[in-house]
């Protein structure tokens, strides 16, 4: 079964709220939930959606199919019967009601067959006592409505039974945070920027983590940057416009060789764009992020379990690599919600990397040891004999300044022989930097991010194709240009499927594995997308025909 729900309204009449609250019910009882918002970024008079993907089979998909579709306006059906297949619209804008988003609830409650009960439990655990009667009768009056009006739809859809193990409704956002504190997060830094900026509502649920909101996010990266000197497991987060600032910050993290996560949740651009909507045209930016040769590690997760995972990883990483890592996030990813259970969430054990030897006098310690990995031990603040230096200056392996030639090619070689370190320790097994279902398929559709949902769901019953998905994208793996040479006769087909204008994923995979020759630009195409909305299952299905 599966089917999705709709609530749409203008900014300000709660249209997350009925939402969520639907959500909750829905995840406690088993279900499998993708929630999905557009909203616009005219803060008011224009319409706002919340859309609920309902599955009791496992499956995740965003669809342009709506099968209730709540509209608490007429701009709710004007607009997005443009943008949407609104199959059933229950008109929730007639009845005279105080919280239209209660009315809806309520409405939705009665069509689906859950009692009203457990509607006015859900109101009771989040609408203050002095707010609850008010809001109650309108729950009762959508309730009443909906058995008077729309009959019809109560006789079709049945959401009362509990089906499953209970699972949380979580926000992508909430699974980073939370995932970066299972990991020893101890100081976030940030600029309120969509859409990363609700990461800042888990992390300052915490006040043993140090939050710093900076005046811009120059100052929020370097405030990173300087929690992570003193020793201190540190992330900062933003979306395109504020990363442009931070930019400077990665060039220094590289070449002082501090580290530091980087959260950079893509939106639509340039400039400012259309700063709520959705892109994935970050993708080469991140991958020269910097300038002078800098080139930090680049995750993208593709699925919400993976953005709680990748969390920890990319936190060891920095703190092994003493390297700077940007984790890339859709804004679907960011701002969705997927329900969860508590057994779905895995994070790696903490591995703060080589720390310098304590018993080492000061004046023999190298900061910047010439190693055969790349990889010197560090110091922070306070340590025993040592000394911690980090300097934006080209320098010998004590820190000092130097601009002999020689101490260059060393210190270039010595930060370039950890991505080689980086590439042989953690790419030892296929599959790492990349995921392949069905490695014996002909056809291949090639992602990454949330694109892969909706992809999987439309292979689900095809036995012909099968997906590739990107999930670290610097250093790259090898094993991926190997995999294509071992198949490549077996391959018949490869679609790239990605979010941008020019094919960012594109370019970096067909350049990195050798997808050039005569041969495979005949099995090569592609689907792009990158007018503001999510890759839905319609815009897939013409693909495989």
């Amino acid at each position: 079964m599966y089917i999705s729900i709709g609530f749409s309204g203008a900014a300000g009449t709660g249209v997350n709220t009925a939402g969520l609250f639907l959500g909750e019910i829905l995840a406690a009882k088993g279900y499998t939930l993708w929630a999905d918002k557009e909203y616009a970024s005219i803060i008011k008079g224009d319409n706002n959606c919340f859309f609920l993907s309902v599955s009791s089979e496992n499956e995740m998909k965003l669809s342009k199919k709506i099968d209730l579709f709540f509209a608490f306006d007429d701009v709710a059906i004007t607009k997005n019967q443009d943008l949407y297949q609104l199959e059933n619209i229950i008109d929730v804008k007639t009845p005279s009601a105080t919280h239209r988003n209660m009315f809806a609830f309520g409405a939705c409650l009665n069509i689906v067959n859950i009692p009203l009960s457990e509607g006015e439990a859900m109101m009771r655990k989040y609408i203050k006592p002095a707010q609850y009667e008010e809001n109650l009768v309108d729950l009762q009056a959508g309730y009443s409505y909906a058995k008077q009006n729309y009959a019809y739809l109560c006789e079709t859809i049945n959401l009362s039974e509990k089906i499953g193990e209970d699972k949380t409704l979580m926000m992508g956002n909430q699974l980073i945070g939370e995932g970066a504190i299972k990991a020893g997060l101890e100081f976030y830094a940030a600029y309120p920027m969509t859409p990363i900026t609700s990461l800042i509502d888990t992390i300052v649920e915490h006040p043993e983590i140090v939050f710093f909101q900076g005046e811009d996010e120059i100052a929020v990266a370097m405030a990173m940057l300087g929690a992570k000197f003193a020793g201190k497991r540190a992330m900062c987060g933003t979306s395109g416009g504020g990363f442009a600032l931070m930019t400077e910050s990665i060039a220094f993290a590289h070449q002082a060789e501090i580290g530091g996560v980087y959260i950079l949740g893509m939106r639509d651009g340039p400039s400012t764009g259309s700063p709520t909507f959705t892109s994935q045209g970050d993708l080469a930016f991140a991958m020269n992020a910097s300038f002078g040769e800098t080139t930090p590690i680049v995750l993208a997760p593709s699925t919400f379990e993976e953005a709680y995972t990748m969390i920890s990883q990319a936190f060891n990483w920095a703190d092994i690599y003493q390297h700077p890592v940007i984790v890339l996030i859709d804004k679907q990813l960011a701002e969705g919600y997927k329900s969860l259970a508590s057994k779905d969430l895995f994070t790696h054990p903490i591995n703060r990397g080589e720390k310098a030897v304590a018993t080492q006098q000061w004046d023999t310690y190298l900061r910047y040891q010439l190693t055969d990995n790349g990889i010197s031990p560090y110091a922070v603040p306070g340590d025993e004999n040592t000394l911690f230096i980090a300097t934006s200056y080209e320098h010998d392996e004590a820190g000092a300044t130097n601009e002999h030639p020689m101490i260059k090619d060393q210190q270039m070689q010595k930060r370039f022989r950890k991505h080689l370190t980086f590439s042989t320790k953690e790419f030892e097994k296929d599959f790492v930097a990349y995921e392949v279902i069905n490695p014996q398929a002909e056809n291949f559709f090639i992602t990454w991010g949330i694109n892969r949902y909706n992809l999987e769901a439309l292979i689900k019953n095809q036995s012909d194709w099968w997906l590739i998905v990107m999930k670290i994208f610097h250093p790259f793996s090898a094993h991926l240009m190997q995999f294509f040479q071992a198949h490549e006769h077996q391959i018949q087909k490869l679609i790239f499927v990605e979010m941008n204008y020019e094919g960012q994923m594109e370019k970096i995979v067909r350049n990195a594995c050798g997808l050039l020759t005569p041969e495979w630009n005949q099995k090569i195409s592609h689907f792009r997308k990158w007018t503001l909305y999510p890759i839905f299952m319609e815009e897939l299905e013409g693909l495989i025909n």
